[in-house]
């Protein structure tokens, strides 16, 4: 469903110059055809050996499904640095799409001195 919502977002994204990307940790190929079934243009990335998850300790281990990948949002700035972070591990904790415009408004005040945007 999150991921209906970032398609959704997409375009209102590539006129503000702003990127997406989603890390999985599918297989490449299920990510492929996932994307393709959703209409996605922004590219999904495959961390199917679960490198990044343990890395950023997104995990979470269980006796009944082993180490689990937790879903996280990140806003990051123009220089890659986190601006905000979503742990989407409950639905309830992933960020709406008026989140993240707010984070985006937010990031470009930052960046942008001649921005004038709402202040919210």
């Amino acid at each position: 469903m999150q991921l209906r919502h970032y398609v959704e977002f997409q375009e209102e994204l590539a006129i503000n110059y702003c990127k997406l990307a989603v890390v999985s940790v599918d297989a490449p190929e299920v990510n492929d055809a996932f994307r393709t079934g959703l209409g996605a243009e922004f590219p999904f990335l495959s961390d199917h050996d679960r490198k990044v998850v343990k890395l950023l300790d997104m995990t979470e281990t269980s006796k009944s499904k082993g180490v689990t990948a937790m879903p996280h949002t990140f806003s990051l700035l123009p220089d890659l640095t986190i601006h905000n972070v979503y742990n989407g591990y409950w639905y309830l904790g992933r960020p709406t799409l008026d989140e993240l415009r707010a984070d985006l408004r937010a990031m470009l005040r930052k960046v942008r001195p001649d921005f004038n945007g709402p202040v919210g």
